[in-house]
């Protein structure tokens, strides 16, 4: 081949690798119209994607061929890949048959794009990301446009890489990894393999096409439409648009370049004569012929993080619907989720509901499952005020939490169409509604104010009595969540750890559940990936709780997980003496040591490694158990085998035989089960190998909430 490719192995008929010998990868300048089988395709150079990391697996491999083009917003990339077992149905993000992309230098996933065979977008997300999918008789294809970021495109060398994530049609067991360029499976802690692996360089012959850019808001559809929403012309051609309303929304207004124009009976405008590029902008508004109904969007925590589970239509004071003339074919309900900002798309598409029913409150009254119904489930009531519509937020595959690729809040955007009237109880039928959203509630979030005190960014609750006032001399529970789940700006979001996995919400449902035991105050920590805030100002916005008067200082109580868990042992050490407890969940070092300081000799303190998890967990908990708790008088470690789920929803589907044990990554993620299940649990248990603990405790809260300095 002409440009130093060089085929290494062929084996069956397909290519499984080849170099480029001493040439480096190009991309040519020039803006791609996706999905549309852009010309622009073909004047960059394809090149092979082929570096396997397991290719003497038997089962079907993957390689593709990938094109790059780019601009001075956005890089373009085509993959064609060749994959006979594509897995399309639900499961955790990086585990589908998809394509991923590193866009410049970065590590822990800051530079890591990711979209499936499907079409389903994970890890970054900015304004701009747009993509195309479509599955092929033998394999599928892509098209991305992927954001500038803080990348600079320019003529000139670009740290790049391309991977083919592959997944048998069992689903969950991505078993290989295919680079372009650098090392198989190595982009996500270092771009080293990789580095200035491509360059980016002007074209040939000049696009001389216009683009236009056409953008809807809430409530209707521009047709036709593109991934990305720009088309590209030649010039003097005309472009003709239709604005396709929702049931219950009308033509509001249409921009072009920002000037209002005219459109057709039919909702139409044509872009006669095109010769510059043009943005052209829709909005739609309610009907006013149409009935008027609020909804709420309701979220709820579970051992995972946070679940859009149903949105609640409020009929009006004074009006009610009986529970039987209810169904779940009456509604469509479809999503959009976006940044905080609301400037990028996360995600979006249409909620399969589980049951429709009848209440008196806005709230939700427990949830249907998929094989068991959650332990609080109760049927809805024979007529009410409130529909409730409630989702299928987990399934046997896995499900979709509120928070975008890189842990970020979102906010939900959600539509509710009508399919059937409504019959009220005194005969009044709603034949034409439209239904406007409102709140976005969660009740246990909703109850913590966020703050920022120094480098302490965190979310705070108050425990308070009926007549709204916040209780004196309680408890305080601190907690700090593993890296990376802060999101990407923690100052702004300080409750998107606590939309993943979280102890702070353990403790909540906790609360809950039984307030006679566990009532107090929290302090949930929020930081960006490692950047844990400096201990002096945790210490600085407890003490004014206890000046306060709000927190017994008797009773403060610190747990976290991961580099949150170091982090809890970097306050017992900052600070002896002053934390009631510490939890450390996987922590890789920094135990508090008696022999340094004799106030850790009282500290109740309980480590917790799980057994398959990395070397280095493993190593810390044997040094603690020999060197530093024969020194404690209250101390104790537990070392716990991969577990079965014990909580729903995740309890309620068939539990897989882990065989071979957990890889260390996964492993790694004890948290939901140290902080929602018991510590004996049906052939699972977290008792300590060493050190003592009453057999009277049933959870770690109970322990903890007995511990006093």
């Amino acid at each position: 081949m002409d440009l130093g490719f060089i085929v290494r192995e062929i084996r069956s008929g397909r290519v499984l690798s080849m170099s480029m010998g001493n040439e480096r990868a190009t991309a040519v300048y020039g803006t791609p119209e996706l999905g549309a089988n852009d010309p622009l395709w073909m004047q960059t150079v394809e090149y092979e994607i082929d570096r396997s990391n397991n290719p003497d697996d038997s089962r079907p491999g993957a390689v593709g061929r990938l094109r790059v083009l780019w601009d001075e917003d956005y890089l373009y990339v085509r993959v064609v890949v060749e994959d006979e077992d594509v897995y399309t149905s639900a499961i955790s993000d990086h585990a589908y048959d998809s394509v991923e992309f590193y866009v410049g230098p970065g590590s822990r996933g800051f530079n890591q794009w990711r979209i499936s065979a499907t079409g389903v977008w994970s890890g970054l997300n900015a304004e701009g990301r747009a993509g195309w999918s479509e599955l092929t008789d033998s394999g599928y294809v892509v098209e991305v446009r992927l954001p500038k970021g803080d990348v600079t495109f320019e003529n000139g060398l670009l740290t790049f890489e391309v991977y083919l994530n592959n997944s048998s049609s069992a689903g969950n067991d991505r078993y290989e990894v295919v680079s372009a360029f650098g090392e198989p499976d190595a982009a996500f802690l270092g771009h080293e393999s990789f580095e200035d692996s491509l360059r980016l360089i002007e074209a040939d012959v000049v696009d001389e096409r216009f683009s236009v850019l056409v953008s809807s808001g809430l409530g209707g559809r521009v047709s036709p439409a593109v991934p990305g929403n720009v088309f590209r012309v030649a010039g003097g051609e005309a472009r003709t648009f239709e604005f396709v309303p929702e049931s219950g929304q009308v033509l509001d207004r249409v921009l072009l370049d920002g000037v209002e124009v005219s459109v057709t009976e039919d909702n139409t405008y044509t872009l006669e004569n095109v010769s510059a590029n043009h943005t052209l902008s829709v909005t739609f508004k309610n009907d006013p012929d149409a009935e008027l109904l609020n909804f709420i969007v309701w979220n709820d925590n579970f051992a995972k993080g946070e679940y859009t589970t149903a949105v609640i239509i409020d009929l009006g004071e004074g009006q009610a619907i009986t529970a039987s003339d209810l169904n779940s074919e009456m509604f469509t309900v479809s999503f959009k989720n976006t940044t905080l900002d609301g400037l990028a798309l996360a995600v979006e598409g249409t909620r399969k509901i589980a049951r429709v029913y009848a209440n008196d409150e806005p709230t939700v009254r427990g949830y249907l499952g998929v094989v068991e119904n959650s332990p609080d489930y109760r049927v809805g009531l024979e007529s009410g005020r409130y529909i409730v519509v409630e989702f299928e937020f987990y399934t046997e595959t896995g499900g979709m939490t509120t928070l975008d690729g890189q842990s970020n809040s979102t906010l939900q955007n959600y539509t509710i169409t009508q399919n059937e009237a409504l019959v009220l109880t005194g005969g009044r039928r709603l034949d034409y509604v439209v239904f406007e959203q409102g709140k976005v509630v969660n009740g246990v979030l909703d109850q913590f104010e966020v703050g920022n005190l120094g480098t302490l960014n965190y979310s705070l609750y108050l425990h308070k009595g009926m007549d709204d006032e916040v209780f004196r001399g309680m408890p305080l529970f601190v907690y700090t969540h593993g890296g990376g789940r802060g999101g990407g700006n923690a100052a702004i979001d300080q409750k998107a750890a606590m939309r993943s996995t979280n102890g702070s919400v353990a403790l909540m449902k906790k609360m809950a559940e039984h307030p006679e035991g566990f009532q107090s105050h929290i302090l949930n920590i929020s930081y960006s990936f490692v950047d844990t805030p400096d201990t002096a100002d945790v210490k600085a916005c407890i003490d004014d709780l206890v000046e306060q008067g709000l927190v017994d200082p008797s009773r403060i109580y610190v747990a976290g997980f991961s580099t949150g868990s170091g982090y809890t042992n970097k306050l017992l050490t900052a600070y002896p003496g002053f934390f009631a407890t510490g939890v450390p969940m996987v922590a890789r070092s920094g135990t508090p040591d008696p022999t340094v300081d004799e106030a850790h000799a009282e500290l109740a303190y309980w480590l917790f490694v799980n057994s398959y998890d990395d070397e280095s967990y493993q190593i810390n908990l044997s040094n603690f158990i020999e060197d530093i708790l024969p020194n404690m008088n209250n101390g104790r470690a537990s070392l716990f085998d991969s577990n079965r789920c014990f909580v729903w929803p995740y309890n309620q589907f068939e539990q897989k035989e882990q065989n071979p044990p957990l890889e260390p990554h996964v492993a790694h993620e004890v948290e939901a089960a140290v902080l929602y299940n018991k510590i004996v649990e049906d052939g699972w248990d977290i008792v300590p190998i060493a050190g003592s603990l009453d057999s009277r405790y049933v959870d770690v809260f109970e322990w903890l909430f007995d511990q006093r300095l």
